[in-house]
């Protein structure tokens, strides 16, 4: 009789908990995947979008979603390899997409033959803009990037530039579209060389640069690290230069490239990609992840774009009763994502399903 009791209990808390959530207990449960770098010189960006995830099921969630992590690393094969598991092995819902472009672009034809949509919280080019219907970005365009680096460089009259850039998909489509619009407008590149990523040293590339007397230095880095000693190498080669150095954003938010640079990071300049930090709902969600992780977010517009994310998927599911379907959740973020207000701003899906959020000039801080 006791058994029975217990067991009547027990089922009548679970429907209760179903009911609160608004969903049916025999619907079959929707589980988010998440590739990300977990590993590696670029371990940063998985951990703030892991934190997030964390801040987020703790505190947020109105439907019984669940999360499957896979580390992804930063190349093609290892993104490809996670993309794989999460769609073919552990039959993920949807994804969150928080790998490199390389990564990226590697798993982009599984993810649209699959019909499976994922949201990038991050930052992508032109080869993201493009890669398929059922790949959706939060984070800005990296043309703006390049478009606003240009622009800050000739509103400053800076007319000589030397350009060093690592070879991969991500910087290179920087660089690519900041040479096409810094010489469309008169400036001149007066050094441009790319640099294989795993580089020991660039003291011969900062002695060639140098005799080219430019007035700033742009160097595109994947992860920041190699960045970092760039900059070492720099400052031991050219103590007293005053040659402005801009890089970009990931260098800012990596530690291991102040571990490596220290002091000579200060006074950097780089495009940092925009979020609303004025928006209440993310004043309140900062101080959640605040309590729960004991300091701010490393990069904050992915925490934000992660947090949108997970809002659109839980607004979708409150018009389904908590059932998810993948296409159309697909044609639901292409016709309800218009002027949305989240805590990257107010943007709009494109018909790509590309936002634009642009960036703001910044300077680097020793951390």
């Amino acid at each position: 009789m006791i058994r029975r009791v217990v067991v009547c209990a027990v089922g009548v808390f679970l429907i209760c908990c179903t009911s609160a959530w608004g969903v049916n207990p025999d619907q079959e449960p929707v589980v988010v995947g998440v590739p990300t770098v977990l590993s590696g010189e670029l371990a940063v960006l998985g951990d703030n979008i892991r934190k997030t995830i964390e801040t987020y099921s703790d505190r947020h969630l109105r439907y019984p979603i669940s999360f499957v992590y896979e580390d992804a690393r930063i190349g093609s094969m290892d993104g490809l390899r996670a993309y794989q598991v999460l769609i073919n092995q552990k039959k993920v819902s949807m994804l969150i997409g928080g790998t490199s472009s390389n990564g990226s672009l590697a798993g982009a034809p599984l993810i649209n033959t699959s019909h499976t949509v994922m949201i990038t919280p991050l930052t992508g080019g032109s080869n993201i803009d493009q890669a398929g219907p059922y790949i959706f970005r939060i984070g800005s365009s990296d043309i703006r990037n390049a478009q606003q680096q240009s622009e800050r460089f000739l509103e400053s009259d800076i007319r000589r530039v030397a350009l060093l850039t690592e070879e991969t998909e991500y910087t290179q489509d920087i660089a690519q579209h900041f040479r096409k619009n810094y010489l469309s407008h008169g400036g001149a590149i007066v050094y441009d060389e790319d640099f294989l990523p795993g580089s020991i040293t660039f003291r011969p590339l900062i002695a060639a640069i140098l005799s080219k007397k430019p007035q700033a230095i742009f160097v595109g880095t994947q992860t920041g690290v190699a960045f970092g000693l760039f900059m070492k190498e720099l400052r031991q080669v050219a103590p007293n230069s005053s040659i402005e150095v801009h890089t970009n954003f990931l260098a800012a938010s990596n530690s291991e490239a102040f571990t490596v640079a220290g002091s000579a990071m200060n006074g950097v300049y780089y495009m940092a990609p925009a979020y609303d930090a004025s928006n209440p709902a993310w004043t309140e969600f900062l101080a959640d992840f605040r309590n729960d992780h004991h300091g701010d977010p490393a990069i904050p517009f992915h925490c934000a774009g992660t947090v949108d994310a997970l809002n659109l998927l839980q607004a979708y599911l409150d018009t389904t009763k908590g059932r998810f379907n993948r296409e159309d959740f697909r044609a639901w973020l292409l016709g309800n994502v218009r002027n949305y207000h989240g805590l990257m701003g107010t943007y709009t899906f494109d018909d790509s399903g590309n936002a634009d959020t642009g960036f703001s000039p910044a300077e680097i801080h020793s951390q």
